[in-house]
């Protein structure tokens, strides 16, 4: 911690971790505190939108479960009394008046900040957290209140004007998500930080060089903003339709979204999704993109985590929305004072989500480091490794994809390999498709090899 002067303010900086719970993978919600003494509520924070409100104790509408505002238990309420009123973009709203009182956070107290006590809510009956604390650009706020983040900034309570997102697909994770205001966790992300400017203040708005699914470009030069408000990743109509018809993908009316087969097509018929953005390829791989939904004890359904909707920024140009489906995988990084936002590959990349054996014909997955390995009808395996040596018997059938490459196995009726130092010997009936890189070599033959050194 250090002492820093903002102007006429002399104030002790640091910086605050907010710990955010993962509420089914649907929206992420921590704690804050409003008033003298402190009101608790729990809040979602949202970069899509700039307004703080939380209920009032004098809601009439759809509030009962949540913690509600009390100005008059609070020695540091200011009353102010303009009206306020927001719908958000899946058609819920929350309305009330502005009042101003001192909001904390880990115990950073920002003081005089301006925010909504709503008296009235609608959509939000089925919601976890109580309210809603923006952190985009201050003209989306409803009221031309100063957004809370810059309220700390000022007040001199964090040491840089920027914050960043861990968000944790798991949701049985021990070691939960973050927000950090003032800062960055190192320990969050792996590699470098692809930075990219900020090309209209409102949003956290960018511009995208590419979408593409496999070697399909579906989009070019299109705009995008981060939203952690947001689920799934939504973007232009003719757009997303393109990359879910590349997907295989079926649109169903009743949800709004796209259904693809998981049980007549191995994980591995699946493409990629790719988004570069400044000059970075973003992936998502098919398990980071479907969502696996269980509807009875044997049915499941899959969907697309990409949906269309047509919104467009005061330039009139239509943009994507990045939403927690795409910042799961990538540790996020919101700059003001630089006007920028920056990703790098979460901590979480390589977590992917438990999968049925009843689908993808049959295969189950797990992942190692950076590998994903896809493994069918394993009857006995029994492997013994020493060093760089190894022995193994086995009756099996193997599929194992690395990255791009991919190596198959098939029909192994028995197999002896022993490897010692330099010498190899091996007894194979086998037939075998092996591809590494783009060369590809077939045999199905009957072999008895011997090689030695």
């Amino acid at each position: 911690m250090s002492s820093r002067t903002f102007g006429r303010i002399s104030a002790v900086v640091s910086s605050a971790l907010e710990s955010l719970i993962n509420e089914a993978d649907e929206y992420f919600y921590g704690t804050i505190y409003i008033g003298t003494p402190s009101q608790l509520f729990l809040i979602d924070f949202d970069t899509g939108s700039s307004d703080l409100w939380v209920p009032s104790s004098k809601c009439s509408s759809q509030c009962n479960q949540f913690h509600k505002y009390i100005s008059s238990a609070s020695t540091t309420y200011v009353a102010n009394g303009e009206s306020f009123s927001i719908t958000y973009g899946d058609d819920s709203s929350a309305s009330g008046i502005f009042s101003i009182d001192t909001v904390t956070i880990n115990d950073l107290a920002v003081q005089n900040q301006t925010f909504a006590e709503c008296t009235s809510l609608t959509g939000m009956e089925n919601d976890v957290n109580d309210g809603i604390l923006g952190l985009a650009y201050p003209n989306l706020t409803s009221g031309d209140e100063k957004p809370f983040f810059y309220n700390m900034w000022s007040q001199g309570l964090i040491s840089e004007p920027i914050f960043s997102f861990y968000l944790n697909p798991d949701v049985n994770a021990t070691s939960s998500s973050e927000l950090i205001f003032g800062g960055i966790d190192s320990t969050k992300y792996t590699g470098s930080i692809t930075y990219i400017p900020v090309v209209l203040e409102g949003y956290w708005e960018f511009q995208m060089t590419q979408v593409t699914v496999g070697s399909t470009v579906i989009s070019s030069s299109a705009y995008a903003i981060a939203d952690t408000g947001t689920t799934l990743i939504t973007g232009p109509t003719q757009q997303v339709t393109a990359l879910n018809v590349a997907l295989g993908g079926t649109y169903d009316s009743s949800s709004g979204m796209y259904t693809v087969s998981c049980t007549t097509r191995t994980l591995s018929s699946f493409p990629n999704v790719t988004f570069t953005i400044g000059g970075t390829a973003f992936v998502l791989t098919p398990l980071q993109y479907l969502r696996i939904h269980k509807e009875t004890r044997t049915h499941y359904v899959c969907y697309s985590v990409f949906t269309s909707e047509n919104v467009e920024d005061t330039n009139r140009n239509d943009f994507w929305i990045l939403g927690d489906y795409f910042l799961f995988w990538y540790y996020s990084i919101f700059d003001i004072s630089n006007n920028r936002i920056g990703f790098a590959q979460s901590i979480s990349h390589n977590w992917t989500q438990s999968v049925d054996a009843s689908l993808f014909l049959g295969t189950t997955t797990t992942t190692t480091g950076r590998t994903t390995i896809v493994t069918t009808s394993v009857t006995t395996v029994t492997t013994t490794t020493m060093a760089q040596n190894a022995t193994a018997t086995t009756s099996v059938t193997i599929a194992t994809t690395t990255t791009q490459n991919m190596t198959v196995i098939t029909s192994v009726a028995s197999t002896t390999t022993t490897t010692t130092a330099q010498n190899a010997t091996s007894i194979t009936s086998v037939a075998t498709i092996m591809v590494c890189g783009r060369n590809i070599i077939f045999a199905s033959l009957f072999i008895m090899l011997l090689l030695s050194v």
